[in-house]
């Protein structure tokens, strides 16, 4: 049925866990209960998601790798009746409190840019999500999904693990990030599609054997600088990109990516409205069936149809009045030869309302004045960033993305 690294899990294995969750007290009645999940063992964890989605419970899943207190103050904001940590031998009892709305998949926002928020999705309409997805799907069905990021998170969990098994294929959960130990799985199989933070997948590039190829790549999440991409679409028989937000999941999907920001074309299920050209790009709002929601992403629609991602609203630097896109910035960045990866943020200024502000990693010390040289040479002036940071790695959340939030603060 799906592989945890090197462990296979059979239909029968997973048949067995769900008996013993039948049989648990605390499980009883579970279409309306809301359970928080915080396992190591992502078999467990898994299971335990299916058999939620098939009795019409809700579950909470947090990453495995966050500590008891915090995974407590999570459960509780979500309103959880009880808790799994480390284990599901000792549930922790959180609340009797009936909740008007169960039966769904409930998950935090990133909080890249703002105060993480509660997010709940019906199983119908993840369901729908996985209907729509796969109806799109434009490689062979059967292909391997090489699932190297969170399956506590939408992207891992939803497109990567669920919609595979929708397609009646079997996913692999790589929860060991060494890269050459993915590349090994990726060998393994050789019709595959990799799912992962743009992060990880240039690291693997860059390791992958001369003679070694990738059949299929999934990125999403944050944007794909352009020099990896290109690296990307050296090494890579198919290279996809998916568009989506914690609220409606994904909802826009690209088969055959030219530029970063092209984000593709909305599946079935929804409609996207954005902008109409680079210049004035507006907010990317979706409708569902159900539901009108603001994504508060920037971005537009070429006139094929192909949804164009700018920048996150709140990411967006005001500086004198004038707007800044981050990832216009780092492409520029990322161009000079010696840049390995370049983060671009706001800092707040006295003057000038924001600045502009980069970390960046390089193959060697690269002097702040050369950088901005470059920068100069290329950027109209409010755009050249104010300040240049080199640093070994830039942090990263959980899931992969960067909190430009986190990197920001104010500029003295």
């Amino acid at each position: 049925m799906f592989f945890v690294n090197d462990q296979y899990y059979t239909r029968k294995d997973v048949e067995k866990q769900h008996r013993k969750f039948a049989e648990m007290a605390i499980l009883q009645n579970v279409e309306h209960k809301r359970i928080a999940v915080c396992l190591p063992n992502t078999f467990e964890w898994l299971a335990f998601c299916l058999y939620m989605k098939e009795k019409g419970g809700s579950v909470v899943p947090i990453h495995p790798a966050t500590p008891k207190e915090a995974a407590l103050r999570f459960a509780n904001a979500t309103s959880s009746h009880v808790l799994f940590f480390e284990s599901l031998e000792f549930p922790i009892e959180l609340s009797q409190t009936r909740n008007d709305r169960e039966g769904v998949l409930v998950q935090m926002s990133s909080g890249t840019t703002g105060n993480p928020k509660c997010i709940e999705r019906s199983w119908e309409s993840i369901e729908e999500e996985l209907e729509s997805y796969v109806s799109v799907w434009p490689i062979d069905k059967g292909a391997t999904s090489i699932i190297a990021c969170p399956v506590t998170h939408s992207y891992g969990l939803i497109s990567g693990f669920l919609s595979c098994l929708e397609r009646g294929a079997e996913p692999v959960v790589v929860t060991n990030l060494n890269p050459k130990y993915v590349i090994k799985k990726l060998v393994q199989q050789p019709v595959h599609i990799l799912y992962g933070a743009p992060a990880l997948i240039y690291t693997l590039i860059r390791l992958l054997p001369k003679e070694q190829r990738l059949h299929a790549v999934m990125t999403s999440g944050t944007v794909i600088p352009a020099s990896w991409l290109s690296l990307l679409q050296e090494v890579s028989d198919y290279v996809f990109q998916q568009y989506g937000c914690s609220e409606a999941g994904c909802v826009a999907f690209h088969p055959r990516v030219e530029a970063p920001e092209e984000m593709g074309y909305a599946l079935p299920h929804v409609t996207v409205q954005a902008g109409k050209q680079k210049e004035q790009p507006g907010e990317i709002i979706l409708r569902t069936s159900s539901r009108v929601i603001s994504t508060k992403d920037l971005g537009y629609m070429k006139e094929d149809g192909t949804l164009c991602f700018v920048s996150r609203m709140d990411d967006t630097i005001n500086v004198a009045g004038l707007n800044v896109y981050p990832q216009e910035v780092e492409h520029v960045l990322m161009a000079e030869p010696r840049i390995d990866e370049a983060v671009v943020y706001k800092k707040q200024d006295v003057y000038a309302g924001e600045r502009v502000c980069v970390q960046f990693v390089a193959s060697e010390a690269v002097e702040e004045q050369a950088l901005r040289q470059w920068c100069k040479g290329r950027l109209s002036p409010h755009q050249v960033p104010v300040e240049f940071v080199q640093v070994k790695e830039i942090a990263k959340l959980p899931n992969g993305k960067v909190s430009r939030k986190l990197l920001g603060g104010i500029l003295v």
